[in-house]
């Protein structure tokens, strides 16, 4: 790999991928988001409705695997900073991190082996380990692709046309999931079932070839720093950048503002808009569809304005969105509400790609601030703290809103041919009891194992009444909480101060300090 061109070098200095490269950096990212939106929407709803595990249940394994996983973020961070191997800090990482993460996406999505229904346990068991496997390894794999990016490229646009590239592929692999159940409900399979298990083979056929075509063909960006600072320092020197605390609040409530309604998407379709299972599925395809052709929108945007306020106008745009959802209910437009969610999906929608490419290339820009005061180059270490905190409001937002539902008693609709008896929900629901029996004239129906059912019965898709308070606090949930975080976002970022200029005025500084050290010849340069 040694004897790999390096990237182009502009008029400024700055190295940038050519365009071959640049799409080979980018992706892996389209099988790492083909699992994301699934892992976020459908494997909660899969193993409350089909495995049989709770709302309350669901929500806590999914807090506690976020929480575990977001507090791992710095150290992982941290080293991946430290190591030196001989195929280069990025890559090596990179390479190594796809391995859990391919494992994981293979099996929380397929629960085998087949488990009976009377143990919740086990079924609980699996999905916590194989969650956490695909969390810490989806988070080394992202920390190193963000920081490999952000090395890469040094100049302020050139750093949106990196971190643009990859979530074009990213909202692109999305697509591909939300897409998927269309073609497999033609194929003559239905449900969540099928898609989550055709999702889980084809991340597994996939992410192991981008990944190892990315680390041999894309280089790895020279480490520039002079000093070695250890966990404590490199932790206060990062709560000492103020601007990074300023846009890492910005960045939580945002995808907070996000994750909620994600999570609760498919509920509020279904018993509020009285949407069906391919309606449902319309809706995603529209919302990231129009986040890929929204993307050259934000970069002109940014161009025009500047990074940070083609963020803050992204983000108003969604809530234009978000506002109107309580208006678009099956009981204020009838059959018309259908048409009318769509609307607002593609405005909500429109914030996608300046979600997932301005605030990470913020954030590369944001980082320059700490080189040039410490001199020290700790990438890797700000992405796995952008994570950490980002991690936590999102695990909160997502298990609160599940456990909200649970607790006013949202009905979240058993409609299987195989329906459950109330004796056999509980026992999947509880922990067993020693010596606990079930009567056998409590059971209606045999128990039928998660693998066979693959068809929703002809009414699974019809909305499940609610009683008032759990309709509103849906409500609530979906439409109003993610406004008020939004809102929350743009006034810290609206006057965020690093712009082209001042970036332009760091960088500057970074490479003087370095040709004072004597370490200015190429060491700024990404290197094969």
């Amino acid at each position: 790999m040694s004897n790999e061109k390096s990237p182009a070098t502009s008029a400024n200095g700055s190295s940038e991928l050519g365009l071959g490269r640049l799409v080979t950096f980018a992706l892996p990212a389209l099988p790492v988001a083909a699992f994301q939106l699934p892992f976020v929407i459908l494997v909660p709803k899969f193993y409350a409705e089909n495995v049989g595990l709770s709302f309350i249940a669901v929500g806590a394994i999914i807090t506690i695997v976020r929480l575990i996983d977001a507090f791992l973020d710095p150290f992982i961070g941290y080293y991946a900073d430290h190591t030196s191997p001989r195929w280069g800090r990025r890559r090596t990482w990179f390479g190594l991190a796809a391995i859990p993460t391919t494992l994981g996406a293979l099996f929380v999505f397929n629960p085998w082996p087949v488990m009976p229904f009377d143990n919740a346990w086990i079924s609980g068991l699996w999905f916590f380990v194989w969650s956490m496997m695909l969390s810490v390894g989806y988070t080394a794999l992202s920390l190193s692709h963000l920081s490999w990016g952000a090395e890469v490229s040094t100049s302020y646009y050139g750093r949106n046309r990196i971190f643009a590239a990859r979530e074009v592929f990213a909202v692109i692999g999305t697509l591909v999931a939300t897409g998927l159940p269309f073609v497999l409900s033609r194929a003559g399979f239905h449900g969540d079932t099928s898609v989550l298990i055709t999702l889980s083979v084809l991340v597994a056929a996939t992410l192991p070839a981008f990944a190892a075509f990315t680390v041999f063909r894309v280089p790895e960006p020279k480490h520039v720093a002079r000093t070695h600072l250890n966990f404590v320092d490199g932790l206060k020197g990062l709560l000492k950048n103020e601007h990074f605390v300023r846009l890492l609040g910005a960045y939580a409530l945002a995808n907070m503002g996000n994750g909620v309604p994600a999570t609760l998407l498919l509920y509020y379709v279904r018993d509020y808009v009285h949407g069906n299972e391919e309606t449902q599925r319309l809706f995603l395809l529209l919302y990231f569809l129009f986040g890929v052709l929204s993307t050259p929108l934000w970069l002109w945007v940014s161009k025009k304005t500047s990074k940070h306020r083609a963020w803050s106008f992204a983000m108003l745009t969604a809530c234009t969105g978000f506002i109107w959802s309580p208006f678009a209910g099956h009981d204020v437009l009838g059959e018309n509400a259908v048409y009318a969610f769509g609307v607002i999906m593609m405005l909500a929608g429109m914030s996608v790609g300046a979600d997932l490419m301005l605030p990470v290339s913020m954030q590369a820009d944001v980082i320059d601030v700490d080189t040039a005061r410490s001199g020290e180059q700790h990438t890797g270490f700000y992405f796995a703290s952008w994570a950490l905190a980002n991690k936590i409001a999102l695990s909160i937002a997502l298990g609160v809103g599940f456990v909200l539902l649970g607790i006013v008693g949202y009905d979240k609709g058993d409609h299987q041919p195989d329906t459950l008896s109330q004796a056999e929900i509980h026992v999947m629901t509880h922990a067993p009891t020693e010596g606990a029996v079930v009567a056998p004239a409590e059971v209606e129906k045999p128990p039928v194992p998660p693998k066979k059912r693959k068809h929703h019965a002809p009414d699974a898709d019809k909305p499940v009444k609610q009683k008032p308070l759990a309709t509103w606090t849906l409500i609530f949930l979906y439409c109003v909480v993610p406004i008020l975080l939004k809102l929350a976002a743009v006034r810290l970022v609206w006057n965020f101060p690093i712009g082209a200029e001042e970036q332009a005025k760091l960088r500057a500084e970074i490479e003087r300090r370095l040709r004072e050290n004597g370490n200015g010849n190429g060491h700024g340069a990404a290197h094969g």
